[in-house]
């Protein structure tokens, strides 16, 4: 009987611990852009007032952040094989529907801040800095995501547009 009831604890205790672990994961808040984690790649779209579109390839990775704070870094680095070359990132927090941060891009030196809020299947924020000022869009289901980039002032392009996939 001694060992029958040792087992009987065991497997008692461990039921336990193991929905007290359920338990606590499913009270662990969800963070929304969870699903854009990973690294997509594919072709882009430069169009300009000016000038015929360009087209390049671009990779997008999406790293959860690790100092407990809902969001995730996004790593945005496309190129066109010659002349063309965009290397950016931003660094995203969540906080309910509300999306913050700050973004910058490598190769001008320039950046700023980010404000917005999380979509059904992304995120929709403004990009504000001193010289560049944009809307950005990005919408991502299973293997697929698009990205759009609006800038304020259309001088430099008027619009970028990304198909990427990950799978």
């Amino acid at each position: 009987m001694g060992r029958a009831f040792r087992i009987g604890t065991y497997v008692a205790v461990a039921s336990i611990s193991s929905l007290i672990a359920t338990e606590n994961r499913a009270a662990a808040p969800i963070d929304p852009l969870a699903s854009l984690a990973g690294r997509w790649v594919g072709m882009a779209t430069m169009t300009s007032l000016t000038g015929p579109a360009s087209s390049f390839k671009c990779v997008v990775t999406y790293v959860e952040r690790k100092d407990g704070v809902q969001g995730m870094r996004q790593t945005l680095r496309c190129d066109d094989g010659s002349n063309f070359k965009l290397h950016a990132a931003t660094d995203l927090s969540v906080e309910g529907e509300k999306v913050t941060g700050a973004w910058q891009d490598k190769i001008n030196d320039i950046g700023g801040t980010v404000s917005g809020i999380v979509t059904a299947d992304g995120f929709d924020v403004q990009l504000s800095g001193q010289f560049f000022e944009a809307h950005m869009a990005v919408a991502g289901q299973g293997c697929d995501q698009s990205v759009k980039v609006l800038p304020r002032n259309p001088d430099v392009f008027q619009e970028l547009a990304a198909t990427l996939k990950k799978c």
